[in-house]
C-alpha cells in the first residue's frame, strides 16, 4: 500500500480560535437580516402605515388608548378636532422653548437677577397656563362629538389611567 492510501490528503485546519468568531458573527449578520426581512415583509402585509396623532400630546385629558377603542373612520373624525387645534399648540410649545430659554439667560446672567428669574418663570407659567385651557376647549369640542357609547368608552380610559393603567377588574365582571 502506497502511503497516498493509508492517508488521505487534510483539508487545511483554521487557526484556533478565529472559526468560532466568524461563525458567530455570520450567524449574528444572518438573525439582524432576517429581522429586517421580517419586518418589511410584515409591513407590507398589514398595507397601512402607522398613524401619528399630531397635537394630542397636549391633550392630557383623553387617554391615547381610547383612539384605538373607535373605528379607524370615527378616529380620523374626531381626529379633526385637534387638527383645528394644531396652530396653537405648536406655536404654544415654541414660545415656552423661548421663554425657557429666556430662564437660562436669567439664571446664567451675572450678576444674578432675581427679579428677572421671577419674570421669567411666571412668563412660562402664564404661557402654560394658557395652552393647558386651549388644551381644556378641544376637549371640550372633542367630547361634544361624541357619542353616548363612545363616551362610556372614555370615562373607562380616563379611570384606568387614574389608576395608574390598570382595568378596573371590578367594573368589567360587571358588565359596566
Amino acid at each position: 500500500m502506497t502511503d497516498s492510501t493509508l492517508n488521505p490528503p487534510q483539508e487545511p485546519v483554521p487557526p484556533p480560535g478565529r472559526s468560532g468568531w466568524w461563525k458567530a458573527l455570520l450567524i449574528g449578520s444572518l438573525a439582524l437580516n432576517l429581522l429586517f426581512v421580517g419586518g418589511g415583509v410584515a409591513r407590507v402585509f398589514v398595507h397601512e402605515p402607522p398613524e401619528r396623532m399630531a397635537g394630542i400630546s397636549e391633550m392630557q385629558l383623553i387617554p391615547r388608548k381610547f383612539f384605538g377603542d373607535v373605528s379607524r373612520e370615527r378616529r380620523h373624525e374626531l381626529a379633526a378636532v385637534f387638527k383645528t387645534y394644531r396652530v396653537d399648540f405648536r406655536d404654544g410649545r415654541e414660545a415656552r422653548r423661548k421663554l425657557a430659554a429666556d430662564l437660562a439667560a436669567a439664571l446664567a446672567a451675572t450678576p444674578y437677577d432675581e427679579a428677572r428669574v421671577k419674570a421669567a418663570v411666571a412668563a412660562f407659567n402664564e404661557r402654560s397656563s394658557s395652552l393647558v385651557i386651549r388644551g381644556g376647549d378641544a376637549a371640550l369640542e372633542f367630547i361634544a362629538k361624541l357619542t353616548p357609547e363612545e363616551r362610556k368608552l372614555l370615562s373607562n380610559r380616563i379611570g384606568e389611567r387614574v389608576k395608574g393603567g390598570k382595568k378596573d377588574k371590578d367594573r368589567d365582571k360587571d358588565g359596566d
